[in-house]
């Protein structure tokens, strides 16, 4: 079975009542949460919250972005296992910075390592057009060999556009060699290599084909799929609409 994941922020408490209702009529099964340094992390807000399945995404900036780690990453990260332990997430998923090579992202990890970690692969450059790190499948494996891997989809099509690779080729080969259960899906121009997180409707990769390969994973185990799409209308009915239209396809 594929399980619907509802992206949202540490901040979003005006959406945890809607969220929570949405939940209640079955419309996903569970959050992923990311956790938002420049908002004072409040216990209080998450209350509504409480007792739904949650995951809880790292934050990406704040020096994050580099996964270079100091006093004040350290502060954040002990922020963001304080709501993976309030939520009672058995996931963090954490993004691999940039500038890297597998010994110098293993060596930052193991300064906050915990075994909740996942690690997600990254799409071909930056929105400054700096390359990512755990784009290549080959850094991936390595990674693996440590912790599970967070796989986008989206970012998966962006590296093969970077890498001059067929993206199918690409997703098939990332999914046979990471053994992935946890997924992200956003929409995207598959010529591009940045990450663009548009609607899944707004892909010019083939989604339908995305879902029949998740559809033949799910059949031997359960597997997460969070929707990272765009916020519209000051509520979460987009990211509904982005799920009807892929169980649609």
């Amino acid at each position: 079975m594929i399980r619907y994941g509802l992206k949202l922020r540490s901040d979003n408490v005006p959406w945890f009542p809607e969220a929570r209702r949405l939940f209640d009529a079955k419309r996903f099964d569970f959050i992923e949460l990311a956790h938002n340094p420049d908002v004072p992390f409040v216990e209080n807000g998450l209350v509504q919250l409480l007792g739904l399945p949650m995951t809880v995404h790292s934050p990406t900036g704040h020096g994050f972005h580099e996964f270079v780690l100091g006093d004040e990453q350290f502060a954040i990260w002990r922020d963001t296992l304080r709501i993976a332990e309030t939520v009672n997430s058995s996931i963090v998923v954490l993004h691999p910075g940039n500038e890297h090579t597998v010994d110098s992202f293993l060596e930052q990890l193991e300064k906050i390592d915990d075994p909740r970690i996942l690690i997600e692969n990254m799409a071909g450059i930056d929105l400054n057009g700096k390359p990512m790190f755990g784009q290549r499948l080959e850094d991936l494996v390595e990674i693996r060999r440590t912790k599970g891997i967070c796989f986008d989809i989206e970012k998966a099509v962006k590296a093969a556009a970077y890498q001059n690779m067929d993206w199918i080729t690409f997703i098939e080969d990332g999914i046979r060699l990471l053994q992935p259960a946890y997924f992200h899906i956003s929409g995207g121009d598959a010529n591009s290599p940045m990450d663009e997180h548009k609607d899944v409707w707004q892909s010019t990769y083939d989604v339908a084909r995305v879902k029949r390969m998740l559809e033949k994973i799910s059949d031997g185990q359960d597997i997460s799929l969070v929707f990272e799409v765009p916020k519209r209308d000051g509520g979460l009915q987009n990211d509904m609409k982005n799920m009807d239209y892929f169980r649609g396809l």
